[in-house]
């Protein structure tokens, strides 16, 4: 078996099923059906599932300044119609998380099924978490903000005069 045929192969995105033998278990996933279910039955299976594992998220904030939470390099924003889902902040990502803010203000919830299509971004947040303190504080100066991060989150910052841009508004 070439291997460049078979990665060849998986790569190539298909809009319509392949016809499949009888006896693979595509057939079965194929066939079953789909279940829907409403925002209270899914509440209450989590209540009654309550030995899930419940995820700190960190918080942050989007470009345009809206929340956003971070768990493993992914960011998660939320999403228009509900208030507990938050979905992968890249657009062709499917993945998603339940959370809620505790009254200490910390975001705590669980991961959804679907996984990430994309590696993590941790230059990212580490970039957006020096820009908000740049905006915070507003007397440090650049040269040795940037003296103390990685080749990465260097880049990922921007120029010198996009920060200085950012500290004045």
């Amino acid at each position: 078996m070439d291997v460049r045929l078979k990665l060849a192969e998986l790569q190539k995105s298909r809009k319509r099923q392949l016809p499949i033998d009888e006896s693979s278990e595509m057939v079965e996933q194929q066939h079953r059906p789909e279940v829907f279910y409403s925002d209270y039955e899914i509440d209450s299976e989590a209540e009654e599932n309550s030995g899930e594992e419940l995820i700190k998220f960190d918080q942050g904030f989007t470009d345009r300044g809206k929340v956003a939470i971070w768990h493993a390099g992914y960011r998660y924003v939320k999403q228009a119609k509900t208030g507990n889902y938050w979905r992968c902040s890249n657009r062709d990502c499917s993945a998603l998380a339940k959370a809620n803010q505790n009254p200490i203000g910390q975001f705590v919830g669980t991961l959804g099924t679907k996984e990430h299509n994309h590696p993590p971004s941790i230059q990212k947040k580490i970039s957006e978490e020096i820009r908000s303190k740049l905006k915070i504080n507003k007397r440090p100066i650049l040269a040795e903000v940037r003296s103390n991060v990685s080749d990465e989150v260097y880049i990922a910052l921007g120029s010198d005069h996009a920060l200085q841009q950012l500290m004045r508004r």
